[in-house]
C-alpha cells in the first residue's frame, strides 16, 4: 500500500466511524447525547435558579479547558489508532463470534440432535435481540471484573483509567492488548448465546440491528453511552439506579477515590453489579470527583506511557503470576507425596 492509498484508507475508516448510524462514535449518537446533556443541565438550572441561561449551559458542555488537556490529546491519538490500525489487528487475532457460534451449535446438535426449524416472527427476533444484548452485557462485566482483579490484565486496562478528563473520546482510550482480550471474552459469550439460539430455532436466529449492531445497544449508546465518559453528573437512583448504569455510575468507576475502586463494572446495565456486590449507586448531588491513576513516574499521556509501559509492566506481572503458579504446583505436589 502506497502513501496515498494509506491516507485514503485512514480517511475512509474515520469517516465510516463518524457517519455510520451503527458506529459507537457516529455524529448522530454524539448529537443525541449532547442534546440530552443540554436538556438535563437546562432542567437542573431551571430548578435551581428559576430560569435557564442558554450560553451558560453550552459553556458547561463545551468546556474549553478540556480541549487543551494532555489527557484529551492522548484520547485523540488513541481514537485514530483504534479506528484505523486496531480493527484489522484485533480481527486477525481474535476468534470471531460466528466461529464460536458454529462450534456451540455443532456441539449441541451432536449432544441433543437437530431441532426442528421454527418459523421467523417479530417476537422471536425480539427475544433473540434481548438474549444477545444480555450476553454482551454479562461478557462486558466479566471482562471488566477480571481486568480489575488480575494484575497483568490490569496493567493493560489501567491505560483507560489514566484519563484525567472524561469525554466521549475516552471510550477509545484502550491498549491494543486490552482490546484483544475484550474481543475474546465477547466472542465467547455472544458466540455461545448465538449458537444456543441457532440450535433452539433450528436455523440462524434473527436480531433487530442497525449496521450490524444490536438495536438495544444502539438505544443505550444514543442516550447515555457517550455521557458515561463526560463531566455531566446525571445520576439514576432508586430501582433505576440498580438496573441501569447512569453517566454518574460510570464516573464513580473512573474516580481515583479508593472507596470507588472496582465499582460499577458493567456497560449499560447495573444488574450484574447489583447481583455480584460491585454496585455503587451515585448520590443526587455532584461530589466533584477527580479522575486518573495516582502513580509516580512518566507522563501518563505520553506515547511511551500509552503503548510501551503497559507492555513492560503487564509482561512482568504475567511472569510473576506464572512463577507463583509454578511454586504453588510444586508445593501441592510435595504435599501429596
Amino acid at each position: 500500500m502506497d502513501v496515498y492509498s494509506g491516507i485514503r484508507f485512514s480517511i475512509e475508516r474515520v469517516s465510516h466511524e463518524l457517519i455510520s448510524a451503527g458506529s459507537i462514535f457516529s455524529v448522530y449518537s454524539l448529537a443525541s447525547a449532547f442534546f440530552i446533556a443540554f436538556l438535563a443541565l437546562a432542567f437542573r438550572q431551571a430548578r435551581r435558579r428559576g430560569r435557564v441561561n442558554l450560553k451558560g449551559v453550552v459553556r458547561a458542555i463545551f468546556r474549553e479547558k478540556f480541549f487543551w488537556h494532555k489527557s484529551f490529546h492522548a484520547d485523540i491519538k488513541l481514537f485514530l489508532l483504534s479506528t484505523v490500525a486496531a480493527p484489522p489487528i484485533v480481527a486477525a487475532l481474535v476468534v470471531s463470534t460466528n466461529t464460536v457460534s458454529m462450534a456451540v451449535n455443532a456441539a449441541l446438535k451432536s449432544a441433543f440432535g437437530q431441532m426442528e426449524p421454527v418459523s421467523s416472527s417479530p417476537w422471536l427476533t425480539l427475544l433473540s435481540t434481548i438474549v444477545i444484548f444480555l450476553s454482551y452485557e454479562i461478557g462486558y462485566w466479566v471482562d471488566h471484573y477480571l481486568k480489575h482483579r488480575v494484575r497483568f490484565l490490569w496493567e493493560f486496562h489501567k491505560l483507560h483509567h489514566t484519563a484525567e478528563v472524561l469525554t466521549p473520546l475516552t471510550n477509545f482510550r484502550n491498549h491494543p492488548i486490552d482490546s484483544v482480550v475484550f474481543g475474546y471474552v465477547l466472542a465467547l459469550f455472544i458466540g455461545s448465546a448465538m449458537g444456543l439460539l441457532d440450535w433452539l430455532f433450528g436455523r440462524r436466529a434473527d436480531v433487530f440491528s442497525v449496521d450490524g449492531r444490536n438495536i438495544i445497544f444502539i438505544f443505550f449508546l444514543w442516550t447515555i453511552g457517550h455521557l458515561q465518559h463526560s463531566q455531566f453528573w446525571i445520576p439514576f437512583r432508586g430501582i433505576w439506579g440498580r438496573i441501569i448504569l447512569s453517566p454518574a455510575h460510570h464516573q464513580i468507576h473512573h474516580s481515583n477515590d479508593p472507596s470507588h475502586f472496582n465499582r460499577n463494572l458493567g456497560s449499560f446495565l447495573a444488574v450484574w453489579d447489583w447481583m455480584f456486590g460491585t454496585l455503587e449507586v451515585p448520590s443526587t448531588k455532584n461530589p466533584r470527583l477527580s479522575y486518573g491513576v495516582n502513580e509516580d513516574g512518566a507522563d501518563p499521556h505520553s506515547a511511551a506511557a500509552i503503548l510501551l509501559t503497559p507492555l513492560g509492566k503487564g509482561s512482568l506481572a504475567f511472569w510473576r503470576a506464572l512463577t507463583s503458579l509454578k511454586e504453588w504446583a510444586i508445593r501441592r505436589e510435595r504435599s501429596l507425596v
